[in-house]
């Protein structure tokens, strides 16, 4: 996952990470922990919810989370 793709696009549609944890049904603190290893621990289910919260295209969302 390119992290710091996800967290401009966050700051772009002003998605703070309590919301995206929330969204991800994870309290903030494992969010900020997978997030610190690139994404690698995030699941399936939890790469398609960031495309649908983050309103991303198929294109987009391989750029930014499969990257």
């Amino acid at each position: 996952m390119n992290t710091q793709k996800v967290k401009e696009r966050m700051d772009d549609l002003n998605i703070t990470v309590a919301a995206m944890s929330r969204e991800l049904g994870m309290d903030p603190s494992t969010y900020y922990r997978k997030m610190q290893k690139n994404g690698e621990d995030f699941s399936a289910l939890d790469l398609l919810v960031f495309k649908r919260v983050l309103q991303m295209d198929e294109k987009t969302a391989l750029d930014f989370l499969l990257s």
